[in-house]
């Protein structure tokens, strides 16, 4: 059967079909509408009770007050009935370890009040609801039988292999396969290096976009796409230009450009197809909100560095499936840091190796450095601010957002990032409304 994963901030709608839709939240609240009799329903992954105070009339999904009022809305209009809608919730969840910033925020109950509150205006009955605890789920609707289903989100244990017959790769089998990995993408290169010197030539990145047909072809399909509405159809990259400013095409042509490397990671750290590069591209747009909040970097570099922060998990993707079982202990059960139970399984950690390949693709300095420190900001003898907005992005982006892909971030560094960017606690709500700005609005069917 066809899965669907809805990812935050968005919604999904379809019609009476052998499909499922799912999403998998955290923090986030994830309600399912259907109405049996006309055969449609969806599914919202929120993020937020309230939208902070920045415009989000581009992307309503963000938060439950505007999110919810035009999911229902959507619903209507291709052919629900408002008196026949029925709902689930679930979500909400204090991912462990729970931090004070998690308690004051309180990000997840906030969100389901504000569902629970819009549902009971709208006289819409909630056939069931899970909401709170300290484990993430999976929330799925089946479009054929309108069944909600809602269960924690954990990945079956491989059992290929048997943990005592688990061999690490040696030092010479990382380095080839860092020497065999798909080479990267040479306008993906040439825009890193645009946003290092500090000036980019936006019309020679056009051109440059303009030459690959596919990645042409995506952009504008995305700046016609209905969460973006626009006044005129987009028929060139010279209008998606003028549609959605030069800044956000070439940051946006750099994600496409490096989506089909980061997404070749799908068997061991992604828990669906793509998690790892959703993850990526969330982290990116938290880590440039966090530098335009701040001041303390470069947006256009903050975002470059958030969106290659986990690049080495490509390399050690490819040993996670014999290692999976001791893997998912020493993660999940055990509570250890990411970066640790790596290096204890693979001699060397994704920091490491994503460093390792950035050097080898000629990478800047202080980017190579922020990969290699995102997991331990403050051993960063140079470039710390970067480092702490890529932790800070990723930490995020795990525990709120939760990009459909395993990842255990010790906050532990939470605090000293908060200082070290001198940064408010109460504007987190505006990091999370930072998620990726693009098909928010999906339809299936």
């Amino acid at each position: 059967m066809i899965t669907h994963t809805v990812t935050s901030g968005s919604f999904m709608i379809g019609r009476k079909k052998p499909e499922i839709m799912r999403a998998f939240l955290g923090s986030c609240i994830g309600v399912s509408l259907f109405d049996r009799k006309a055969g449609i329903g969806g599914l919202i992954h929120l993020l937020l009770p309230e939208p902070p105070s920045v415009d989000l009339s581009w992307n309503p999904g963000v938060s439950a007050a505007i999110g919810m009022p035009v999911f229902i809305g959507e619903l209507c209009r291709q052919g629900a009935s408002k008196d026949r809608l029925e709902a689930c919730i679930a979500g909400g969840a204090l991912i462990d370890p729970v931090s004070q910033a998690d308690l004051t925020l309180d990000i997840g109950g906030r969100t389901a009040e504000v569902v629970q509150n819009i549902l009971q205006n709208e006289k819409i009955p909630i056939r069931q609801m899970e909401v709170g605890g300290f484990f993430s789920t999976c929330i799925s609707l089946n479009l054929q039988t309108w069944e909600t289903s809602i269960e924690p989100s954990i990945i079956p244990i491989a059992t290929t292999r048997a943990d005592g017959n688990y061999a690490p790769p040696t030092a010479k089998q990382i380095d080839e396969a860092i020497e065999n990995l798909t080479p990267i993408p040479q306008i993906a290169l040439k825009i890193i290096r645009m946003i290092d010197d500090g000036d980019p030539s936006f019309r020679e990145i056009s051109q440059e976009v303009t030459k690959d047909q596919v990645l042409s072809a995506r952009i504008m399909r995305m700046c016609n796409s209905a969460s973006m509405k626009p006044a005129v159809e987009v028929d060139s990259i010279d209008k998606a230009l003028l549609r959605i400013g030069e800044k956000n095409l070439m940051l946006l042509a750099l994600s496409l450009s490096m989506e089909s490397f980061i997404s070749g990671a799908r068997r061991g750290y992604s828990l669906c197809k793509g998690g790892l590069f959703h993850h990526s591209v969330c982290a990116a747009h938290i880590s440039r909100k966090l530098a335009e909040l701040t001041g303390k970097a470069c947006p256009g570099l903050a975002y470059t560095v958030g969106l290659l922060h986990d690049i080495g998990k490509v390399i050690l993707d490819q040993y996670m499936h014999s290692a999976y079982p001791l893997f998912y202990r020493q993660l999940q059960i055990q509570g250890r840091d990411l970066a640790a139970v790596e290096k204890s399984l693979f001699g060397i950690a994704h920091t490491e190796a994503g460093c390792l390949l950035a050097r080898r693709w000629s990478m800047p300095e202080h980017v190579r450095d922020t990969i290699l420190y995102h997991h331990e900001p403050n051993e960063a003898a140079e470039n710390r601010t970067l480092a702490h907005m890529a932790y800070v992005a990723d930490l995020m982006s795990s525990r709120f957002v939760l990009g459909q892909h395993m990842n255990r971030t010790d906050s532990s560094y939470l605090r000293s990032s908060i200082e070290v960017l001198e940064f408010d606690i109460g504007n987190f709500p505006a990091l999370l409304a930072g998620a990726p700005p693009f098909a928010t609005f999906q339809i299936s069917g």
